[in-house]
């Protein structure tokens, strides 16, 4: 979650603090920009957020001129200011895509996208349709509170403002993860010989991550290749959750998806060149029931995780578990 900033800090950080109003805002916007307005002088991870409707620039409230980043920049503050405006437009299409990507899996609508370089990261987060709040920090390390800042101001402006339920975007944050209380059976698939690590270990390591309460699925791919696959997609627990998509289809659907991101992480790395040209290190696809995370393994851009979860409650929980796989993949693979 949040850390918390010190009142001096705060208050420079307040004072520094840029709002950029479209001339078409009005009286409707108020609230809402002061609500981003707050967030973004709370800090420390949220240093942008722009509003969209219907495709259209409303606002943006920024700390770009905080004393933070004196020196930071190679440009003017505005010619910054004016890439994160390119950069949040374009992002919220290649998130519409990847919308229309998951509609197979029956699983709701898109709520959060969160994209996170070496360098930085950003959040695409779904109000309703065709309205959005995008976030960025100009730090990585500082992605989770930028995260939560943004889910936490999404819900506030469904709840209070448009009378809609929340979608409990990120699930319920955890801060350590529970244990399993037995190793699983995943079923599973691939050609382990092109992973580098010997069929056996990657059976155990699946065995104690993949689990029917949180990380329902994964898959290790080495250049762009599904090497080793596993879930408990046939666990009865979750058994309600396939009424509509047998557990056989959205094992196709997980792969076809999976197949995809050689192209549609070419399009997301041009459009967030603007913003920096560091690569990609994670990419977060949060759905009404659930998310698919893909985790990068090193410099590879064909070689991550991709994990799966059906629990919305457990979003946060399964990609820590996911975090964990890749650090025990990494440990046994030297």
């Amino acid at each position: 979650m949040a850390e918390a900033l010190g009142a001096e800090t705060r208050a420079a950080r307040d004072a520094a603090v840029t709002v950029t109003r479209d001339p078409h805002v009005g009286q409707a916007y108020t609230d809402l920009i002061d609500r981003c307005r707050d967030a973004v002088a709370a800090g420390p991870g949220l240093d942008y957020v722009a509003h969209y409707g219907s495709g259209v620039f409303d606002f943006s409230v920024d700390a770009f001129e905080s004393g933070e980043y004196a020196g930071r920049f190679s440009e003017p503050v505005h010619r910054v200011r004016d890439d994160h405006r390119n950069v949040t437009r374009q992002l919220i299409s290649r998130v519409e895509d990847f919308g229309a990507l998951l509609e197979a899996l029956d699983s709701g609508a898109l709520v959060r996208t969160v994209v996170q370089t070496e360098d930085a990261a950003f959040h695409c987060g779904r109000v309703r349709a065709g309205e959005y709040l995008v976030g960025a920090t100009l730090a990585a390390d500082r992605a989770p509170s930028m995260d939560w800042a943004v889910n936490a101001l999404v819900t506030e402006t469904r709840v209070v403002d448009l009378r809609l339920g929340g979608q409990n975007p990120g699930g319920v944050p955890v801060s350590e993860l529970p244990g399993l209380d037995a190793p699983s059976v995943p079923y599973t698939r691939g050609e382990p010989g092109m992973a580098e690590v010997p069929q056996a270990t990657l059976f155990d390591l699946w065995a104690h991550a993949v689990n029917a309460g949180d990380l329902n699925y994964a898959a290790l791919h080495r250049g762009w290749w599904p090497v080793h696959t596993g879930d408990v997609l046939d666990d009865l627990a979750l058994a309600p959750l396939f009424r509509n998509v047998g557990v056989r289809r959205r094992r196709e659907l997980y792969q076809e998806v999976a197949g995809r991101l050689r192209t549609d992480v070419a399009r997301l790395r041009q459009t967030l060149r603007r913003a920096g040209d560091s690569p990609i290190t994670r990419l977060v696809l949060d759905v009404e029931e659930g998310a698919i995370y893909v985790h990068w393994l090193g410099a590879g851009l064909g070689d991550f995780l991709f994990g799966v979860t059906l629990l919305q409650d457990k979003v946060d929980q399964a990609e820590l578990r996911l975090r964990r796989l890749a650090e025990a993949l990494g440990a046994v693979a030297g």
